[in-house]
C-alpha cells in the first residue's frame, strides 16, 4: 500500500514543481485480477496521493516484465508535458468554453460576480497560467479547482502540475494595456514598412 513516506515524497514533488509518474510494482503478485480491478488500484493510488493527482499510475512487475516498457513513454510524456507551452488564443478559448459550461457562482456574503478577463501562460517547467480576474476572492476553491481541472483535461498536461496563478484587474486597466499594445504593434508595422521602403529605393 501507500506508506507515510510515500504521501511526503508526493507532496515534495508537487511543492517543487516536478513532473512525476507513479509505478506500482510486484502486480504480478496480485491474484485474480481484472480490467475492475486495475482500474480501482489507480484510483486508490490517486485518492491516497492526492498532491499527485495529476500523475499517471502504471502498474507493472519488474519479475514479469509487465508494462514495463511502457514506463518510458509516460516519463517521456510527463517531461514533454512540463515543458509545454499553450497559445494565448487556445487557453482563452478552453477558459471561455470553461465558464460558458459552468459559470461562477455568486458567493454568500459578497457583491458582485467573479468575472475572467483573460489568461497568459506565463511560464514553463512547471506551466504556469496567470488567470486575470475582477477579484480573486469571488471565485470559491470549488470553482478554481473546476477550472484547472477543465485546463488540464482540454489541454493535455499529463504528468506534470499545472500552476495557477490568479490576479485581480480592473476593466479600465485592462482596456488600457490592450490599447497600448495596439498601439505598439501598429508603431513596429510603420518602422518595418519605412525600413522595407528604405531598402527597395536603396536597391533602385
Amino acid at each position: 500500500g501507500v506508506s507515510d513516506q510515500d504521501r511526503v515524497l508526493a507532496q515534495r514533488i508537487s511543492d517543487d514543481g516536478r513532473a512525476c509518474v507513479v509505478l506500482l510494482n510486484k502486480w504480478d503478485a496480485v491474484d485474480e485480477k481484472d480490467d475492475k480491478t486495475y482500474l480501482k488500484s489507480v484510483e486508490y493510488v490517486k485518492e491516497a496521493l492526492p498532491a499527485v493527482k495529476w500523475a499517471p499510475v502504471l502498474l507493472v512487475s519488474a519479475l514479469t516484465g509487465q508494462r514495463c516498457p511502457k514506463i518510458y513513454d509516460a516519463i517521456d510524456q510527463a517531461v514533454t508535458s512540463h515543458r509545454t507551452r499553450v497559445s494565448t488564443a487556445v487557453l482563452n478559448e478552453v477558459i471561455r468554453d470553461a465558464i460558458l459550461w459552468q459559470p461562477p457562482p455568486v458567493r454568500r456574503g459578497t457583491k458582485g460576480q467573479g468575472k475572467v478577463y483573460y489568461a497568459n501562460q506565463v511560464g514553463v517547467s512547471p506551466p504556469t497560467v496567470a488567470l486575470f480576474c475582477n477579484k480573486p476572492g469571488l471565485f470559491s476553491e470549488n470553482y478554481k479547482r473546476y477550472l484547472e481541472r477543465r485546463v488540464r483535461e482540454s489541454l493535455g498536461f499529463e504528468g506534470t502540475p499545472v500552476k495557477f496563478l490568479w490576479r485581480g484587474k480592473r476593466v479600465r486597466t485592462i482596456d488600457q494595456e490592450k490599447r497600448k499594445g495596439a498601439s505598439s504593434r501598429k508603431g513596429a508595422n510603420t518602422a518595418a514598412k519605412g525600413r522595407y521602403k528604405g531598402d527597395s529605393t536603396s536597391q533602385g
